[in-house]
């Protein structure tokens, strides 16, 4: 009998301590899991995948697209845009100098006013025209001038991370006399938020804005406008975690893809505040604006960037998979050529002069 109760409560203690080791390995488990975080893309900080997957649910950011031209350029480049990369604006408006209705082209200015000496106030009034028709609709506001291709899928990317009610001013960020600014070729973006702030504040103040004048330097000018009402510069290469790359490009792609320093101006190295790069290591692979464009080049991005497919044998659908072609197939399909002319070289009719 005193054996059998030693047994009963050896085995009681046996038990007891399976339990315990089960119960602190299970604990030990879920202590791990939760205090894990998930390292993902984040504007500002780092996210779980809940929020991240309720961020890329989300409807895409809302982006009206207000590109500057001007008469003589409308059916060439302004056309382009609205051909290629502003179909795929949530809205797209061309600021010029007169209206032309079938392109959007609306006159902001007076028709004498629409050339390069007018940018600064082309864009002045034609961000205050986005203002008062358009602010409510739209979460994010596009400069870009009618030589710029914008690719609006990464851009939509970038402005994910960011809230619209916030205010926010995107681009490719420079230096001049010390005031910090985003370059106009390469485009910039201004939050709900931002606009607001330059249409209720900035525009009528000469104190804190420059107002209207010829040969004004758009971009630097609204750089001093952002500044003086409170926005935040967010520069393009500082825009997604782990890409530290340019993504709005003030020159034309083909220039950063020589190796040779001449190929970029040196006002772009000293007014850069980020590090200037040629070769396949210039840009990020998400950018988003590339500068100087003609139509030819715009509808050579379009092509590249939304028609070219790179062939993948890892994802071959059965309607992919091909067979040997047949001596009879092959000549069915692509039978000889005619060869009665040439079958005597001496007898030839026509032939080049060095044959």
């Amino acid at each position: 009998m005193t054996a059998k109760m030693k047994l009963r409560s050896q085995l009681h203690l046996l038990t007891g301590f399976m339990a315990g080791f089960v119960l602190a390995f299970v604990l030990l488990l879920y202590v791990y899991d939760v205090s894990r975080v998930t390292p993902c893309w984040s504007s500002t900080s780092t996210m779980s995948t809940a929020t991240t997957a309720r961020i890329e649910d989300d409807p895409p950011p809302r982006v009206l697209c207000m590109v500057l031209t001007c008469p003589e350029n409308v059916q060439s480049l302004a056309r382009s845009v609205y051909e290629t990369w502003g179909r795929r604006c949530s809205r797209l408006i061309f600021a010029s100098s007169e209206d032309y209705e079938p392109l959007g082209v609306v006159g902001v200015v007076e028709p004498a006013g629409g050339g390069y000496e007018d940018l600064w106030n082309k864009t002045r009034e034609g961000f205050r025209h986005v203002w008062e028709h358009y602010a409510g609709a739209y979460d994010w506001f596009l400069k870009a001038d009618d030589d710029t291709y914008v690719v609006m899928e990464n851009l939509q990317h970038l402005l994910r991370g960011f809230d619209p009610d916030t205010p926010v001013f995107f681009g490719y960020k420079m230096s001049r006399y010390n005031v910090s600014y985003m370059s106009g070729g390469a485009s910039y973006i201004l939050s709900r938020e931002a606009l607001q702030r330059f249409a209720t504040q900035a525009y009528e103040s000469e104190v804190i804005c420059p107002q209207p004048k010829r040969m004004g330097i758009e971009d630097f000018y609204m750089g001093i406008c952002m500044q003086n009402v409170g926005v935040h510069f967010v520069d393009s290469t500082q825009a997604l975690d782990g890409d530290m790359k340019p993504k709005f490009m003030p020159l034309d792609l083909e220039n950063y893809m020589s190796d040779a320093n001449y190929t970029i101006p040196e006002w772009l190295r000293l007014m850069s505040l980020s590090r200037v790069e040629t070769g396949l290591a210039c840009c990020s692979n998400y950018s988003v604006a590339f500068h100087y464009a003609s139509r030819e080049r715009m509808l050579l991005y379009e092509f590249l960037i939304y028609h070219l497919k790179v062939f993948d044998s890892n994802q071959i659908s059965e309607r992919g998979h091909r067979s040997l072609l047949t001596l009879s197939d092959l000549k069915r399909r692509f039978p000889l050529e005619d060869n009665s002319n040439i079958k005597d070289l001496l007898q030839m009719s026509e032939k080049p002069d060095n044959f």
